[in-house]
């Protein structure tokens, strides 16, 4: 029932947001409007337009005509108020999930995001565009360093306070998460197919740092499923691509949980790997607190937690910090630690171990 309930105030917002906007969701200046009823594909003959190189001001959804600098000033503010909004919403997320009261407030964050950064604008910017564009910086193409602001602030607060942005706020995920249906036969759930999962990951995540870094330029806007998604609306010149993407993005949404996040998501793994860095906020537990039950384990959607025999293990670069282990461990035992050889980034859970680095 809540999530019926969620999917319906997403649409309506969906709905508000379009009728304002007539999906431009960056562009509130009506004295540019004109009565071409064949203008909004006018925009296309701009290759710059066309690229969307995770600026605002060029990307397809959000190309305004006439004055290019008043446009360009726009997006800059548009981006910096975004970027500034979910990197607040993740410092809260940060602090709410450490309280057992407060972590029943995470399908509310995730609604907020899935409302805000999703329907109401477009998908774009996003973290994924602003990952990108900081690898473009790397490559030494001119990039607005607003644009990698979103990307770059999510790695220090990722330390602090772990991978709420994933698990609370990321429309991305929400998304996902509230297409997936628990009673539906589940996919990626075992532990050799997790395994395949981590490679696939890392080919995928070397694919797009190559592209980028051979072509200098972000191709993966062109064909991204969530903007055709949010924007409804295939994107233009890929719409076979895009709708097989949207096609398979909402259909294996329903049958596992997560899958973009879990097997493609370069936003998921770098911030995963935070968690390697010495005194970076992990999970940990007590020792004598575990009865190596399947508790924790059972309610881990994410499989950061699985199973090997009858005992269960953490691997904390896949922790969505959720808080769903924690609630579930009868005795308390799952809580936030700072990572040191005492509590390693993966860790069994269970009476007698010894920890494997």
């Amino acid at each position: 029932m809540l999530k019926t309930w969620i999917i319906f105030v997403s649409l309506l917002i969906a709905g508000i947001s379009f009728a304002q906007d007539d999906f431009k969701p960056f562009n509130d200046d009506t004295s540019t409007q004109t009565t071409d009823e064949f203008s909004e594909f006018k925009e296309f003959n701009n290759d710059t337009a066309a690229s969307c190189n995770g600026n605002c001001a060029t990307c397809p959804y959000a190309q305004l005509e006439g004055n290019q600098t008043d446009t360009i000033d726009f997006s800059w503010g548009s981006i910096m108020m975004i970027t500034i909004i979910a990197l607040s919403l993740t410092i809260i997320a940060g602090i709410l999930v450490r309280f057992r009261k407060t972590r029943n407030y995470r399908m509310i964050f995730l609604l907020l995001g899935l409302g805000f950064f999703g329907f109401y604008n477009g998908a774009c910017p996003c973290m994924i565009s602003s990952f990108e564009n900081t690898i473009l910086f790397i490559r030494r193409v001119d990039v607005d360093w607003t644009t990698m602001l979103w990307f770059l602030g999510l790695i220090p607060l990722t330390y602090i306070f772990g991978r709420v942005w994933c698990g609370w706020v990321c429309h991305m995920g929400a998304l996902q998460e509230f297409l997936f249906h628990p009673k539906a036969k589940a996919w990626l759930q075992k532990e050799k197919t997790a395994y395949y999962i981590k490679f696939i990951r890392y080919v995928l995540l070397i694919a797009l740092v190559l592209q980028l870094l051979i072509m200098g330029e972000i191709f993966w806007c062109k064909i991204d499923p969530f903007k055709a998604i949010f924007n409804i609306n295939l994107n233009y010149n890929y719409e076979i691509i895009s709708g097989i993407l949207v096609a398979l993005l909402l259909l294996t949404s329903i049958f596992s949980y997560r899958p973009f996040c879990r097997t493609i998501c370069p936003i998921g793994i770098t911030l995963g790997w935070v968690s390697a860095i010495p005194g970076s906020s992990i999970l940990g537990y007590k020792k004598t607190a575990c009865t190596s039950c399947k508790n924790c384990n059972d309610s881990c959607d994410i499989n950061a937690i699985m199973r090997r025999k009858r005992t269960s293990y953490l691997d904390n670069k896949e922790c969505i910090a959720c808080g769903n282990c924690i609630d579930s461990c009868q005795n308390c035992g799952i809580h936030f630690v700072r990572k040191n050889k005492q509590h390693p980034v993966i860790l069994f859970l269970r009476r007698s171990f010894k920890i494997k680095s």
